[in-house]
């Protein structure tokens, strides 16, 4: 008997298409971070634990720890969108618990542009009954 086989799991886990990756991308891509979240500055994990029923689909979804409501409901929008690849449990079907973590990050202010400016008069006199004739000139910094 050939004991270098790695045996299989009998139950198999349902996987999202593309991989933990994938998974990633999809959360970022369809995550709306709630309006009234923004202005209160919260931020931080909402954390979820669900089902993955024997079609793929995700069930019995409920946040085990959250932050706001808004960010709370919107992190159990986006796990009830995850569809995955069904798997062939030997003819049995089998739901599966799963735990996910959706994170809110605050977005960066945009930067501070501020533009800085200084005038310059230069007095070209050349004779003294003569008015002085005065030009500015302009100098201008951005910061950012």
């Amino acid at each position: 008997m050939n004991r270098n086989l790695k045996k299989q799991p009998f139950i198999l886990k349902p996987e999202y298409p593309g991989g933990k990756k994938a998974l990633q991308e999809f959360i970022k891509s369809n995550l709306k971070y709630p309006a009234t979240s923004i202005e209160n500055k919260i931020e931080g994990t909402v954390y979820i634990s669900y089902r993955v029923d024997f079609d793929g689909k995700t069930i019995e979804i409920k946040v085990n720890k959250g932050l706001d409501d808004a960010c709370n409901q919107e992190a159990c929008r986006v796990v009830s969108l995850l569809a995955f690849s069904p798997q062939n449990n030997h003819g049995v079907k089998v739901s599966t618990q799963q735990k996910i973590n959706i994170h809110f990050k605050l977005p960066l202010p945009p930067p501070n542009t501020q533009i800085n400016y200084q005038v310059k008069a230069k007095s070209n006199t050349h004779k003294p009954q003569e008015q002085p004739k005065v030009t500015y000139g302009y100098t201008i910094k951005f910061n950012g």
